[in-house]
């Protein structure tokens, strides 16, 4: 069990990750987050830096045809291989054109409530953390938080 009073990010976050650039296409990061089973990835840019987070919502979002966004009730209408078609449509488009651009990010030293806080106002599923340069280090999701919760519960 970790120390349950120290309560920084750098005690729990994730120093494995998995990125991808924004260049890659709709279909290789598809492949990437089978590969990887996630549901999200953060993008970056040559030099390290945060460009932006890509998730399975984003990729979803993308498939559907504006004018469904607009209607969905029209989705009913629609050729059973619509699906198919529009993904096949989409699998070259960059990741660039879809991803969330407007990442909120985090200290390494940062406490623990100050990840929470992020998570929870801003209903994030992965905070990534960046080092005096912006340059990515690490990431800390709900799971870590849910260690961190663990421990410091086990400790009472």
């Amino acid at each position: 069990m970790r120390n349950a009073l120290i309560s920084h990010i750098q005690d729990y976050m994730q120093t494995d990750i998995k990125t991808v650039y924004p260049e890659n296409t709709v279909s290789e990061v598809i492949a990437f987050m089978i590969k990887e089973k996630t549901n999200g990835v953060v993008v970056i840019n040559r030099d390290n830096t945060v460009a932006g987070i890509i998730s399975s919502w984003d990729i979803i979002k993308h498939i559907v045809p504006d004018y469904l966004e607009e209607n969905g009730n029209l989705a009913m209408f629609e050729a059973e291989d619509v699906f198919k078609i529009r993904t096949k449509e989409v699998a070259s488009d960059p990741i660039s054109i879809l991803m969330t651009t407007q990442v909120k990010t985090a200290k390494k030293e940062d406490t623990l409530i100050e990840a929470l806080t992020l998570l929870a106002r801003f209903h994030i599923r992965q905070l990534p953390i960046v080092d005096e340069h912006n340059h990515l280090v690490g990431y800390i999701n709900r799971t870590d938080i849910k260690l961190a919760v663990g421990d410091v519960l086990n400790k009472i």
